[in-house]
């Protein structure tokens, strides 16, 4: 069994592959993406963010792991949906990090920590200034947007911050500990109405696209923060820096966006109340390791014939 590991993620966990103990694996690590083509020719298995060109080289893949959580790429590769190659992705592997960060987004806009390093770059003292505008999240309500493996590690962390959790979901969840309640997403309005914060963990799909517009956002109270953590293109951009400038929103977090690098002309930039992270909720050495645990599973599992983890609905995109 021959498996190409074309994907950084994990990069420096990937010994953990040669201790496994499979006869007649055969391991080739190529990260240059040229090289990548002819590696896969004769492959089995593949481990990164597939593209078109890998799919189509790829005569013999039988299984991809991405190295990702999110697998919106399917609906730009009709090859690979209408293929037989599985495709498996890192599902759990983010949700500690993502969690984290999550609330550094949040306590950033309720502890103004932005306007503090603006004056300790100015070396002012800005106490009189931020004193009676900082707020707190105990006792208010979180809406989370997806309900997955994000989803619960943020519900985890807020429940910790003594919060009430209500969430959508469009598959629906039977197990959800400590949350209030998980609705369909046709109950969105009442989960922004209701909310203080609302997180958005959902994968992008079609129906997801711009799934918060202006008339979502008008549900929103103006006390409320919006946090993104999972994908751009859920939020309309357009609608939330309006919503921001216009004071319908307190402020929100963005770790993604719709198009990434954020384009130097975007409202966003100079939209006010606004965190914004170049997309690194998902960014930890540990969250490495564990997509490379996810493989090491998923490589034994294939080996022996058995049922592989974190198999992805190629068709939904999740």
């Amino acid at each position: 069994m021959k498996l190409v590991l074309g994907g950084r993620e994990g990069e420096a966990h990937f010994g953990l592959v040669n201790e496994l103990d499979i006869p007649d694996l055969d391991v080739v690590t190529e990260l240059d993406p040229a090289k990548v083509l002819a590696e896969v020719a004769d492959a089995d298995v593949f481990y990164g963010i597939p593209t078109l060109d890998v799919v189509k080289a790829g005569k013999k893949l039988r299984w991809i792991q991405s190295s990702s959580a999110g697998v919106e790429y399917t609906a730009r590769i009709p090859e690979l949906v209408n293929s037989d190659i599985i495709l498996t992705n890192t599902r759990g592997a983010h949700g500690p990090s993502i969690g984290e960060h999550t609330f550094a987004l949040l306590f950033a806009l309720t502890r103004k920590l932005p306007e503090s390093l603006a004056g300790q770059r100015e070396h002012e003292w800005r106490r009189l200034e931020l004193y009676r505008v900082c707020c707190e999240i105990n006792g208010g309500t979180m809406g989370i947007i997806g309900f997955g493996q994000i989803g619960r590690a943020v519900a985890q962390r807020a429940l910790a911050f003594n919060m009430d959790v209500l969430a959508v979901d469009a598959q629906g969840v039977d197990d959800a500990p400590g949350v209030e309640e998980v609705w369909p997403l046709s109950r969105l309005p009442e989960l922004l109405e209701r909310s203080l914060v609302v997180v958005v963990s959902a994968p992008l799909t079609a129906e997801s696209k711009h799934l918060l517009d202006a008339e979502a956002l008008a549900h929103m109270r103006p006390e409320a923060y919006l946090i993104v953590v999972s994908r751009g293109g859920i939020v309309d951009e357009t609608a939330l820096a309006d919503a921001l400038r216009s004071g319908k929103l307190a402020g929100a977090g963005l770790d993604v966006t719709e198009v990434e690098p954020l384009p130097a002309d975007s409202p966003l930039w100079d939209a006010p109340n606004l965190v914004i992270t170049p997309h690194t909720a998902g960014a930890s050495t540990e969250k490495e390791r564990r997509c490379v645990e996810i493989l090491c599973d998923n490589l034994t599992r294939f080996a022996n014939g058995e049922p592989l983890v974190n198999v992805v609905n190629k068709r939904l995109g999740y």
